[in-house]
């Protein structure tokens, strides 16, 4: 029983020791394939990689904070109380995230001046931090129904969406982008895992909403 137990508590970790152990791969990789392009991409890479870090342990802390709700719910059998709590906090999520992705967004240039004034870091950052920005957004349905599905013990799920924001994505662009297209596959390679990641969650939320739990 207790061996059942403890393999019961990896599964539902897995996905968190995934999204932790593919987000170091990744920000090791991408400061070896920026160091080629010199000191400024490498700090403006630096603020903006820090900056959105900030911004998706804002998307981990509210997503944390949902999991007792929804696993206490879901074992409840109180699936309506589940599916409220998944849009709100996708409403709110949209509404902190995609919030202070805007203004990021507009606001580019000021930020990265902030920890660095040199115009050619602002140039690079500046790109960067908007197109990781607009990527951020997406964490509002990426990140709510990852937590979702880990809570309700439904890792294999929760892992695949973790990979795919974490690094399943980016790891390939950058090793195989790089090379070929340069400097601008590293100011992208982030926002497209987040942004399909989004896409692909977005299907698996409509299936949980949808679906009668009480069946």
């Amino acid at each position: 029983r207790n061996v059942r137990e403890y393999l019961s508590i990896c599964r539902v970790g897995f996905p968190s020791l995934i999204r932790q152990g593919l987000t170091s791969v990744t920000v090791g990789l991408l400061n070896n394939v920026t160091k080629p392009f010199g000191d400024a991409a490498i700090a403006a890479m630096s603020v903006v990689s820090k900056y959105a870090q900030f911004l998706m342990c804002v998307g981990l802390g509210m997503g944390q904070g949902f999991q007792p709700v929804a696993s206490f719910n879901y074992r409840a059998r109180k699936f309506d109380r589940v599916k409220k709590g998944l849009v709100f906090l996708m409403i709110f999520a949209l509404i902190v995230i995609g919030g202070a992705s805007t203004v990021s967004i507009f606001m580019a240039p000021q930020i990265i001046r902030i920890f660095q004034k040199a115009p050619e870091v602002v140039a690079v950052g500046t790109t960067a931090l908007r197109n990781y920005s607009f990527g951020m957004i997406f964490m509002s349905f990426s990140v709510p129904v990852n937590m979702l599905y880990q809570s309700i013990q439904k890792p294999t799920i929760s892992s695949i969406l973790s990979m795919i924001r974490s690094g399943a994505v980016t790891i390939p662009i950058l090793l195989i982008g790089v090379p070929l297209l340069g400097l601008p596959v590293i100011q992208t390679a982030q926002p497209i895992a987040d942004v399909l990641a989004g896409f692909i969650s977005i299907p698996f939320i409509l299936h949980f909403l949808r679906k009668d739990h009480n069946e």
